[in-house]
């Protein structure tokens, strides 16, 4: 478990939503929104992909031609979603706790607690961030019901469905939007890292994976098993590297959430 400073900690309770969470951002009409295109697999800054004659590379929930147009961005595990602080950042996975929705993003993106978007002009609001712990892990809501909220693929494009805890040795993969999937193994379990400024986190799980700006926020997972959520590293996918990630079953634990 982090020992990191913690932001901010909602106690989340199955099908209640947390009370203090900011307000949501009022909804702008769906009518406007005409065959919008979900750009959310690629990294921030990338122009949206249009729904006639689209691209080689256009995600497979990318809207049709000839969608209706109350069509909104689907958002799964592994898109990126938009904040009204400027960040953008890759959902790990999604979460349910009771009857309700939560994206599971890297403790970083929600230092600020902003409000989520689907889209990166901001015109799909998602809802707000409600707790976080830097700089492992953080929650935003899916408070509009208009967001379809999907399973989580693995690199493989086979959905997660399960959480688990590595060993050492084990081979590993993780998704990136700038390098791809890259494959790895597991060199230490438990390790410790001083972040600085006080900031220590303990119980991390260390790989040998490359990792490049971009890629910070692609998850650690073995076939259908998500293991971790990437907190840091160093090197790159040209020399090698070293990555680490607190282990997913520890957060779902602490928010009594199971995996979409």
């Amino acid at each position: 478990m982090s020992t990191a400073r913690s932001l901010f900690r909602l106690r989340l309770r199955a099908g209640v939503r947390p009370a203090t969470a900011a307000p949501r951002p009022p909804v702008r009409a769906w009518a406007a929104l005409v065959a919008l295109v979900c750009l959310l697999a690629f990294p921030t800054g990338a122009a949206a992909a249009q729904t006639a004659g689209a691209p080689a590379g256009v995600p497979p929930h990318a809207q049709p031609v000839g969608a209706p147009t109350d069509a909104v961005p689907l958002v799964a595990g592994g898109d990126t979603v938009y904040s009204d602080a400027g960040v953008s950042c890759t959902v790990v996975v999604n979460l349910a706790i009771g009857d309700d929705r939560f994206g599971l993003l890297p403790g970083t993106c929600t230092d600020g607690f902003p409000h989520w978007y689907a889209d990166p002009g901001l015109t799909v609001p998602i809802g707000p961030t409600t707790s976080g712990v830097f700089p492992t892990h953080g929650l935003f809501a899916y408070e509009n019901p208009a967001v379809p909220v999907e399973r989580t693929p693995n690199c493989g494009g086979a959905p997660l469905t399960s959480a688990g805890n590595p060993t050492v040795g084990q081979t590993v993969t993780r998704g990136g939007t700038t390098t791809g999937c890259h494959s790895g193994t597991v060199t230490a379990l438990n390790v410790t890292i001083n972040f600085g400024g006080g900031v220590v986190v303990t119980g991390l799980i260390q790989t040998n994976l490359c990792m490049e700006p971009g890629d910070r926020n692609g998850p650690l997972t073995s076939g259908t098993t998500l293991l971790g959520i990437p907190v840091g590293g160093s090197g790159n996918c040209s020399s090698g590297g070293t990555t680490y990630y607190q282990p997913v079953p520890q957060v779902l634990a602490q928010y009594g959430a199971s995996l979409v």
